[in-house]
């Protein structure tokens, strides 16, 4: 199984933060730590798995967040883990 990676563009430089797995299947959600958290965070996905040159972007805002305790926030992850794509869009 692949990783997953969260990826932020700043400064011309883009970079990657690693999506925990382990909690990711059996919940559904993203739990991004606090201290990951940006602006402009975001996860490339196939929106049609038939055309996969089609790439776009879904970004995490502070709006999307489901819940948070002391040390993480949690984001739902609407896709399919074959949709997650690593292509640069």
């Amino acid at each position: 199984m692949r990783p997953i990676y969260l990826y932020i563009d700043k400064y011309g430089i883009t970079r990657k933060v690693a999506v925990d797995l382990s909690y990711l299947f059996p919940h559904k959600q993203i739990r991004l730590p606090k201290w990951q958290f940006e602006e402009g965070l975001y996860l490339r996905y196939l929106p049609d798995l038939k055309d996969p040159s089609k790439v776009e972007k879904y970004f995490l805002t502070k709006d999307k967040i489901l819940k948070e305790d002391k040390n993480f926030y949690y984001f739902a992850f609407p896709f399919k883990y074959e949709q997650v794509s690593e292509v640069a869009v």
